[in-house]
């Protein structure tokens, strides 16, 4: 195999999956008693799933699964360039690695709240577009590092991660545009 990084990919989509799951029902303790919002998941794709979250999605598993194997096949049988398979990569790792790193960040959130739930009083309602404003803005702060790194160490895997994490930036504001429009 040319590109055993590929055999990351299914690993970082389920634990995607996961820490998901994970984040609806960690929220629930004491996070939405005073954050009130329309959605936990913000891609319109899987939100009726996380209304009632499953550990077990043969929906997903099967779309990992499909992915994967497409990808690699492309990859590895297609004849790829290595250089654009490393962008590929690249974007990927980038995308799932910042997605993952919010996931964790929202954890660690709730788990303190859990500790402390003190901490806070009241509640706020917050609309989902500000949630989607707020989720944009904070990739952004992905954006510029690895748009730093890219800058200064140029390769197919640096500018696929940087790609990566603007495809989510662009995402994030498409669902906002497309649920101002609703």
């Amino acid at each position: 195999m040319r590109h055993p990084e590929l055999l990351g990919l299914p690993v970082l989509m389920l634990a995607d999956y996961v820490l998901t799951v994970a984040g609806v029902h960690w929220r629930l303790r004491v996070y939405s008693r005073h954050f009130k919002t329309e959605h936990y998941e913000l891609n319109p794709v899987w939100q009726k799933a996380m209304q009632r979250p499953r550990w077990f999605n043969p929906r997903h598993l099967l779309l990992t699964a499909a992915f994967t194997a497409a990808l690699a096949a492309l990859i590895e049988a297609g004849g790829v360039d290595d250089r654009i398979a490393d962008f590929v990569v690249g974007a990927l790792y980038g995308a799932f690695g910042s997605v993952i790193g919010r996931h964790l960040a929202n954890l660690w959130q709730f788990a303190y709240l859990g500790r402390h739930a003190e901490a806070l009083s009241g509640e706020v309602a917050i609309s989902h577009d500000y949630v989607l404003t707020l989720s944009a803005a904070q990739y952004l702060g992905t954006v510029l590092p690895l748009g730093l790194l890219a800058a200064l160490a140029p390769s197919p895997l640096s500018l696929g991660a940087l790609s990566g994490a603007v495809l989510l930036l662009a995402l994030h504001l498409a669902w906002r545009r497309r649920h101002r429009r609703r």
